[in-house]
């Protein structure tokens, strides 16, 4: 499967596009999501049990979980990298955004900057998800510069070139940060 094509395909059918990385090993008792989910395998594995069948997917494989289907899972000693949408029923609120940090291993920072801060050009060592709760801030990533308000969410992954620039009133937020080197 084209990855490209799968998250246009994502963004089209109303998913929240997501890249994630899990750690080797782990295992997640069952349970159930807040929104229906598709993955695409970028490498690693991921085996899902659902209704006492385990199946395992690998790079290059695809697979679904609705909403409410308790299903279990566990990540191979690789650990597991997936390009992934979630659909929720109505919008992403911060309580469900900060649950999805935790789910997948984010430290998670409530934070803010005061008005018409900005940043140099930089880059970090984690990847990093945002939920902009009250202001604005604009991102410039790719020389592409991006607006960001309330309930807006972004990513900034490690490594990527950024500047940032805070509009008059601030901007409040909720950050995950996830290291890409730890284990």
């Amino acid at each position: 499967m084209d990855m490209t094509q799968f998250g246009a395909d994502l963004k089209r059918d109303g998913y929240r596009v997501v890249n994630t990385s899990v750690r080797p090993n782990q295992v997640v008792a069952n349970h159930c999501h807040d929104f229906d989910a598709k993955a695409l395998v970028l490498g690693g594995e991921i085996t899902i049990t659902r209704d006492n069948e385990a199946t395992t997917y690998r790079a290059g494989q695809c697979f679904e979980v609705p909403m409410g289907c308790p299903h279990a899972e566990r990540i191979g000693p690789e650990g597991v990298a997936l390009l992934s949408g979630r659909r929720r029923s109505g919008p992403l609120t911060a309580e469900a955004f900060e649950s999805d940090l935790r789910r997948e291993g984010y430290e998670v920072i409530h934070g803010g900057q005061k008005p018409c801060f900005s940043e140099d050009l930089h880059a970090h060592d984690f990847d990093a998800r945002i939920m902009v709760l009250g202001g604005e801030i604009t991102l410039v990533r790719n020389n592409r510069a991006e607006t960001f308000r309330a309930g807006d969410c972004c990513e900034v992954p490690a490594g990527c070139l950024h500047t940032a620039q805070v509009g008059p009133e601030g901007v409040s937020y909720i950050v995950g940060k996830l290291s890409r080197s730890a284990s």
